[in-house]
């Protein structure tokens, strides 16, 4: 008898789901000087259900935490209407 596959893998790097990976972030390029706006969400995980191959955890309302954000990844610094038409100086 074969152990059930699990649906879902986190790697401490980044979150697979049946392989592809989902978090790609792009290297910071000075030439553009681009922001990557993004929002920081926090669930919560329950042990039990992490440990059980069968069950995938679900990431809804019911165990948000938090939410943080907009903020660019690379320069570490909140978004205002100012800064949203600046150049990113990368990271700190």
């Amino acid at each position: 008898m074969s152990q059930p596959q699990r649906q879902w893998q986190s790697t401490g790097e980044g979150v697979y789901v049946n392989g592809p990976e989902l978090d790609r972030i792009p290297d910071f390029d000075p030439r553009s000087g681009e922001h990557l706006w993004i929002w920081s969400v926090v669930f919560r995980a329950d042990p039990v259900k992490l440990a059980d191959p069968t069950s995938t955890p679900m990431l809804d309302h019911e165990n948000l935490l938090s939410i943080a954000g907009p903020g660019c990844f690379y320069c570490q610094r909140s978004w205002g209407g100012a800064l949203a038409g600046e150049r990113c100086p990368g990271h700190p």
